[in-house]
């Protein structure tokens, strides 16, 4: 098949100012992984780094496109990562993930959860604010973790953004604000294990190996949680420390609980072909849904801990495999057989 890898690339000699703003980029050596892998899957491949004008370079392109592979992530807007599948969808150009509805539904988190919610699964208790002068629901407990409504990367959420007092939370929910110019989601924090867990496919989707996320090797000033320092510095390919265990030590009933809650998210939320859902434990131990991303990360190197091919590693999936997979759902999901 004809296939235009629709993508993000990072630009080279990012400045430190702005290395948290590119961090859901993608590098040109791991677009470059994914173009090989599509080509060892028999298909021709075309890299397409998305800019302003990608809805006349696809309708340019349409009668040589089969499918296209998106993992662009876009840069600006509540909707930036549902461009691509919204221009294609237009346009009547098969894709691989999401369609624009979830994508816009996933990278907005109050959203997520409320469709979770309404679904009867779990996700810690939450709260929006738009200024940091609104007054806190009765029922929401500190300790709070407070995010970013629209960033996915753990951008935006630092250590200092576990808060245990008014004080800080007003701080954190201003400079969100004043930094990222959106609201802040405000969440109980769960003080329990956290996992990830990738899924793959459509029609049946498959539940790969859960990894669990490991917090023990951060100093001790560092929160237990997936935040911007544990995931982009204390996680890199020379760190001593290995963060990521995957499969987890899991006994039967708590894997087969998480798995449940899980496919559950991944239907209701309508995510298709592979995405990655984050997982933590209340009190009781029971699953919560923290964050679904409808577009996941796909480094090969798994030094570089990207999750869902280090759970495809733990299958015993090559990262071809693992590409493959992902094309012949799209594909049996476009009847383009």
């Amino acid at each position: 098949m004809r296939i235009a890898l629709t993508c993000s690339i990072k630009p080279e000699n990012i400045s430190e100012k702005d290395k948290e703003r590119y961090a859901e980029f993608d590098s040109k050596e791991t677009i470059n992984d994914l173009r090989d892998a599509i080509k060892t899957n028999g298909h021709s491949v075309e890299i397409i780094d998305v800019r302003g004008d990608i809805k006349e370079v696809l309708s340019s392109k349409k009668e040589g496109i089969d499918l296209v592979f998106n993992v662009a992530e876009g840069l600006d807007g509540f909707d930036r990562e549902a461009l691509v599948p919204r221009i294609c969808e237009e346009l009547e150009i098969p894709f691989t993930a999401a369609g624009s509805e979830t994508l816009v539904n996933t990278l907005d988190k109050a959203k997520t959860k409320e469709i979770l919610e309404n679904n009867g699964i779990l996700t810690p208790r939450f709260q929006v604010f738009d200024r940091e002068d609104e007054k806190l629901l009765d029922d929401m407990k500190f300790p709070l973790i407070v995010k970013p409504l629209l960033e996915g990367s753990s951008k935006g959420l630092f250590n200092e953004n576990l808060v245990e007092d008014m004080e800080s939370l007003k701080k954190i929910i201003k400079k969100i604000r004043n930094n990222y110019n959106q609201a802040a989601i405000v969440e109980e924090f769960l003080d329990g294990r956290e996992f990830t867990v990738s899924v793959i496919g459509y029609s049946n989707p498959l539940v790969l190996p859960i990894g669990e996320i490991k917090f023990d090797h951060l100093p001790k000033d560092i929160h237990h949680m997936d935040s911007y320092e544990a995931k982009w510095i204390y996680d890199n390919p020379k760190a001593k420390h290995n963060p990521l265990k995957c499969p987890a030590e899991l006994d039967d009933e708590l894997r087969e609980k998480i798995k449940e809650v899980v496919l559950k998210a991944y239907k209701v939320l309508d995510c298709k072909d592979w995405a990655r859902v984050d997982v933590r434990l209340d009190e009781g131990g029971v699953p919560n849904i923290l964050e679904v991303n409808a577009l996941p990360g796909f480094m090969k190197d798994p030094k570089e801990n990207s999750r869902l091919p280090r759970a495809a590693y733990s299958k015993e999936w090559s990262y071809e495999k693992l590409i493959g997979e992902v094309l012949n759902s799209a594909i049996e999901r476009w009847n383009l057989d």
